[in-house]
């Protein structure tokens, strides 16, 4: 093991003195301050950065947009940061085959504007996740986040098809490609999707895009009862409309569709599902004002957010329940996964009494946000088989213990909400 003095030498060696410097206030991790900040230029940068750092018993955390570090459970320790602010570059828009490849410094916003300006067919990586404006794509990734459209189009796992990482130890590996379904074995880069950063640095991701829609339509159903508001659900669910959206908002009983595809398409499923539901049409203005105020929720104000599975017919029991212990839930109700913002006061037995009410109404519930101040309860003792495959992932490909240690323990909760 190689002195600390001497791992410092070296890392600033690596990226020179322009992007290592102490770590401050500002940089804490889930209430861990780091001792250092270091920000590596490219791939090779990060692997030689993380060999030092393997050697010298340094532990690890990875920061891109740092908009989700107190997603899960704080580090044991954090003596480094290492910043993917430098990994910003397009790497590749293949328009024909509709993927691109994108390395995982590069904000959400800034991706989708770079593709919205290639010319030829608009394309978008279908994925709005929460704190979508300043997210990196490797933030995406390690938290498996993703917002209203994942109804439609599924979650970052869903549209990742090849990764470029670097373990624990500097070992630079990849998995998938550039090609839909063209995974052979062990797909590492689906397993880094919900791992939080504590198996692997993520450098590269290829996803498949899809066409932007040319039109769209908002349909609401406002202040509804968690009956009606279910009952309106399962319409639609009957209906068999491919909304791209469907969202309920608690205590304040909305329910919002949003349909997309051709202007004349969703002019006519724009009207049936107001029809079946009992909803209205909003106008573009309306649409568009009731997306800025809904965009960030539950995550605007401070306080825990807990992620929720439940049985997609179970969306009254689940407000129900809400009402009881949340101040601000999200329920994305065509896939049974909600988030919902606790009081400021809550406390560890209250957690574990919500957790019991969801789990009464076949679901789960992980606290994704807020583990610093409730470490204990981000994710509650489970099925020792889960819990046996999750400890082996993790000395397979970190086996030094370099990457986060102690966060592997939020990691099922961040990808199964």
């Amino acid at each position: 093991m190689t002195s600390v003095v001497t791992s410092l030498d070296r890392l600033a060696s690596i990226v020179g003195e322009r992007w290592l410097r102490e770590a401050e206030p500002a940089d804490a991790v889930a209430g861990v301050v780091p001792r250092l900040v270091v920000t590596p230029g490219d791939e090779a940068e990060v692997a030689a950065l993380l060999r030092v750092a393997s050697d010298a018993a340094l532990a690890v955390t990875v920061r891109g947009g740092g908009t989700k570090l107190d997603w899960g459970a704080p580090p044991r320790r954090c003596d480094v940061v290492l910043s993917t602010r430098r990994l910003v570059r397009l790497v590749e828009h293949a328009a024909g085959d509709m993927v691109c490849v994108v390395q995982a410094g590069m904000p959400l916003e800034t991706l989708q504007a770079q593709l919205a300006a290639a010319p030829g067919n608009r394309q978008r990586l279908m994925l709005d996740p929460p704190q979508g404006v300043a997210a990196t794509i490797g933030g995406i990734v390690s938290c498996n986040a993703a917002g209203s459209r994942r109804v439609r189009y599924g979650t970052p796992r869903d549209l990742l098809i090849g990764a470029r990482f670097v373990l624990g130890d500097g070992t630079v590996g990849h998995s998938g490609g550039k090609v839909v379904k063209n995974v052979a074995g062990y797909d590492v880069g689906r397993v880094l999707c919900g791992a939080l950063g504590t198996l692997a640095v993520l450098t590269e991701a290829a996803f498949r895009l899809h066409p932007v829609p040319p039109g769209w339509r908002i349909v609401v159903l406002e202040d509804a009862p968690p009956a009606r508001l279910a009952e309106a659900v399962e319409k639609l669910r009957r209906l068999g409309s491919a909304a791209a959206g469907i969202d309920v908002t608690w205590p304040q009983g909305l329910l919002v569709v949003r349909l997309e595809g051709s202007e004349a398409a969703v002019g006519a499923q724009a009207g049936e599902v107001a029809a079946r539901s009992g909803g209205r049409v909003l106008d573009r203005i309306e649409a568009e004002m009731l997306g800025e105020q809904l965009r960030h929720r539950p995550w605007e104000s401070a306080g825990a957010v807990a992620g929720i599975g439940v049985p997609r017919a179970r969306l009254g029991a689940l407000l129900e329940v809400c009402s009881d212990f949340a101040v601000d839930t999200v329920v994305r109700a065509g896939v049974g996964a909600a988030e919902a913002r606790l009081p400021l006061t809550v406390d560890g037995p209250t957690v574990a009494a919500f957790r019991t009410a969801i789990a009464g109404i076949g679901g789960h519930l992980v606290l994704r946000r807020g583990g610093g101040a409730l470490p204990a309860q981000v994710w509650p003792d489970g099925d020792p088989v889960a819990a046996w495959l999750a400890a082996s992932l993790k000395r397979s490909l970190d086996p030094t213990g370099t990457l986060s240690p102690g966060r592997e323990q939020a990691a099922p909760a961040a990808s199964s909400a």
